[in-house]
């Protein structure tokens, strides 16, 4: 808007037909590169208030504070924000039988309706005043604080939201868990009501606030239920401060010089990060054949208004009797859970080169899942740090399930190599030096490309990411009516090609 205005100003100079407009420009002091003086505003409001200037092109900043009563029309190219922003740029035609004028597309009944709503809000606006007496009273709600008493120290609702985030980043975790708190608002009877989910590891799962009048409130009311729960578990120290860290814990409790007590041990221990004795057992010392014990994880999803692909796990040694009949409630974004049921499927054998090819899928997906916003490369490699230092050991791996074998009279599962091999042959995972000098051969089926041509046998099933969007996407297939120059379905002009360069 910036470069806009002072543009926009400079051809109405220049336009011979227009030369009895004398015409500037006014744009904000905080302008960034194109910054104006506060000198030089003050010139310009001077100019155009005695008349040597009779055209005045500006931002947001002529909306108020610009008090000139010869001043007779105002010409908005952008419809306000708000009602506010409505009134305040209106309110710079001082002249009497001044007008107000807004600059449309023909037909677009959309912002119509919404400057008729401006104009509504301002006659309530104007008739709530009028009405209004002295005697009126208005109460301001009061901010929720919580104090620990033997200390003094305190947090109200709005700083508890930092806080908690606070506690929950200091939670043990590793590259593969983020633990931070999950927030999802629900309609009640009495307002909105905000629940929050918080980190497996942390001492409380769930809390639920009372119904507010926005969600901003429940939020706010939420969190600062949960400081006052942590504290009383003794996560957060008198000071509403996280406990000292794992490795500071682990330190203090091997050493028998330790004048801790017995309680402030437990507390530490309510953090450790524990690994289930299956997951600890190793393969890398296997030599040829490594033998893992397979478990298929059936997904019950509510709704049931998507299919979830079907996974597999795989570890050394099998999961304990009760492990196997566990049922476990997941829940995801937007209210969606999933029910999850183990199934034994036995031992199931990997060559070296399958447990490698296990292993790059693992981490792209957990990569995919976790770190795509540190995607700032075309190529993301896998494998490059050791695992070697790793405390857990098992594979999650897609599956194709055949629930009776006509053959072998018994359930199959199988890993569903098809798809692992296609995700990691995605160019997102792809090292660069495997497509070099990659010709493609007259009998496949190629497409055009922006960066060259590429067999259809490489597109199909594979893992592509969007920067734009910041999302992956699974390539299932490919409509061959249409190309780049074809009619994009979001937009009545352009194409698919004009479509992605302004994105």
């Amino acid at each position: 808007r910036i470069v806009t205005a002072r543009a926009l100003s400079f051809i109405l100079q220049q336009l011979q037909l227009l030369k009895h407009w004398k015409s500037d420009f006014l744009v904000g002091v905080h302008s960034g590169v194109k910054i104006m003086s506060r000198k030089a505003i003050n010139s310009i409001v001077d100019k155009f208030r005695s008349g040597e200037l009779n055209l005045l092109v500006a931002t947001k900043v002529g909306e108020e504070g610009l008090d000139i009563q010869t001043c007779c029309l105002v010409i908005r190219f952008d419809l306000p924000e708000n009602v506010a922003s409505f009134i305040q740029s209106r309110g710079r035609a001082r002249m009497p039988r001044s007008e107000y004028a807004f600059l449309v597309d023909s037909g677009n009944e959309k912002e119509l309706d919404i400057i008729a709503g401006f104009e509504k809000d301002e006659f309530r606006m104007n008739m709530e005043i009028a009405d209004r007496t002295s005697s009126e009273t208005h109460s301001i709600p009061v901010e929720r604080i919580f104090t620990v008493d033997s200390s003094g120290a305190s947090v109200t609702a709005a700083y508890s939201i930092s806080l908690l985030h606070q506690y929950c980043s200091k939670l043990p975790h590793d590259e593969f868990f983020d633990p931070r708190p999950n927030f999802f608002y629900f309609d009640d009877l009495g307002g909105t009501v905000c629940q929050i989910t918080l980190p497996s590891n942390a001492p409380i799962h769930q809390i639920v606030s009372t119904p507010h009048l926005s969600m901003e409130a429940a939020k706010r009311d939420a969190c600062l239920k949960a400081i006052e729960e942590l504290y009383k578990l003794g996560a957060l120290n008198d000071c509403l401060l996280p406990r000292k860290n794992d490795a500071e814990t682990e330190k203090v409790l091997g050493s028998s010089d330790s004048d801790e007590c017995e309680d402030d041990r437990s507390r530490g221990e309510l953090h450790e990060m524990r690994v289930p004795s299956a997951f600890r057992q190793s393969w890398k010392n296997e030599q040829k054949t490594v033998r893992l014990n397979s478990y298929y994880i059936k997904f019950c999803p509510t709704p049931e208004d998507r299919v979830y692909k079907k996974f597999g796990l795989f570890i050394m040694s099998p999961l304990p009797m009760e492990a196997e009949k566990l049922e476990l409630d997941l829940h995801l974004a937007h209210g969606r859970s999933v029910l999850t049921k183990f199934r034994p499927f036995g031992v199931v054998e990997f060559n070296k080169d399958e447990i490698r090819m296990a292993e790059n899928f693992q981490e792209m997906f957990l990569r995919v899942i976790l770190d795509r916003l540190e995607f700032v490369s075309k190529f993301v490699e896998l494998g490059a740090e050791s695992r070697t230092n790793t405390s857990t050991f098992y594979l999650l791996l897609p599956v194709i399930l055949k629930e009776y074998d006509d053959v072998m009279k018994v359930d199959v599962m199988k890993v569903d190599w098809e798809t692992v091999k296609r995700c990691l042959c995605s160019p997102v995972f792809r090292h660069p030096e495997d497509t070099l000098n990659k010709k493609v051969t007259p009998l496949d089926n190629h497409l055009q490309l922006a960066n060259g041509y590429r067999s259809v046998r490489d597109v199909e099933n594979s893992l592509v990411y969007v920067p734009h969007t910041k999302f992956f996407y699974c390539v299932t297939n490919i409509i061959y009516e249409k190309n780049g120059f074809s009619l994009c379905k979001d937009s009545d002009t352009s194409s698919y090609v004009d479509h992605f360069n302004d994105k």
